[in-house]
């Protein structure tokens, strides 16, 4: 997250007045949850002429970066109109709650930068500010993510994901509202990195997510008392009762066979995750010719 108290050679624009004369950044947060998602609307207000300006002319933005560390999630969105900043995430890149930060971020190096309201210790400096410096930052905020049981649509959305570095394989805890599953540091670094490849990680979502929900299943039957109040087993056991409905089967059918409900509950990923990789291997393929 963007850091209020480095040590930045230039005046920085903060909320309380210490570089600047009268000139702060401020912002105001609007979150709504959503059965498809979370919606997280924000306002930004910088009083600042030559800041503004600078903004205007593309030469700095407003910076958004939001974290969710339950979810392994990490982006950072680039804004230019501080009053109409919408985002949107899916419900798998957020679990638990979200840290949000606010910057202003310098697009190209600026030369001879001042600014009228500097404090006395900077008047009639200029100075120059490279390309991703930070000129401007809000405290950083936490949000903290309150779930019913409508939120939780996808089956994906029970499972929460954790790195470990103190162990060397992949382990899950039934005990909270979602499953955790902890996963050797390396392996959570590269899932992270592949959020954002459809191939990687439907074969990574495949591999750690069908093995659990099997053994999940295979345990609800006897698990019901101990685990009727969870989110993931209210969540599955509407999502078995759908199959149940759609497909006419028994209950005593579905639990028969945990692995193949797996598969039913998760869209069929195994051979999802297989196409994908194929996917993978033609590309790389493709890439050594």
């Amino acid at each position: 997250m963007f850091k209020i108290k480095g040590n930045y050679p230039y005046p920085i624009l903060l909320e309380d007045c210490i570089d600047y004369k009268t000139s702060t950044i401020r912002a105001r947060y609007l979150y709504q949850g959503l059965k498809n998602g979370h919606n997280i609307k924000i306002e930004c207000i910088v009083n600042n002429p030559e800041i503004k300006k600078l903004i205007e002319d593309r030469k700095a933005c407003y910076a958004v970066q939001i974290e969710s560390p339950n979810a392994m999630y990490r982006n950072m969105f680039e804004f230019y109109n501080g009053d109409d900043i919408n985002i949107m995430l899916g419900n798998d890149e957020v679990i638990d709650y979200i840290d949000i930060g606010i910057a202003i971020l310098v697009k190209e190096d600026i030369e001879n930068f001042e600014s009228e309201d500097f404090v006395d210790a900077y008047k009639d400096i200029k100075m120059k500010i490279n390309k991703n410096e930070i000129l401007g930052v809000c405290q950083n905020v936490r949000k903290i993510i309150v779930l019913d049981e409508e939120v939780l649509k996808e089956v994906h959305s029970i499972f929460n994901l954790q790195k470990d570095s103190k162990i060397d394989h992949t382990t899950y805890d039934p005990n909270y509202d979602r499953i955790l599953i902890r996963v050797p540091e390396e392996i959570g670094n590269y899932y992270l990195t592949s959020k954002g490849n459809k191939e990687k990680i439907t074969v990574l979502n495949s591999i750690l997510f069908m093995p659990v929900l099997t053994s999940v299943i295979n345990d609800m039957n006897d698990a019901e008392e101990e685990f009727s109040n969870r989110l993931w087993f209210k969540t599955l056991n509407n999502k078995i009762n759908e199959i149940i409905k759609e497909k006419q089967m028994t209950r005593e059918e579905i639990f028969e066979n945990p692995y193949e409900t797996a598969q039913i509950l998760l869209k069929n990923i195994t051979v999802e995750s297989i196409n994908e990789f194929k996917k993978l291997l033609d590309n790389q393929e493709g890439d050594d010719e």
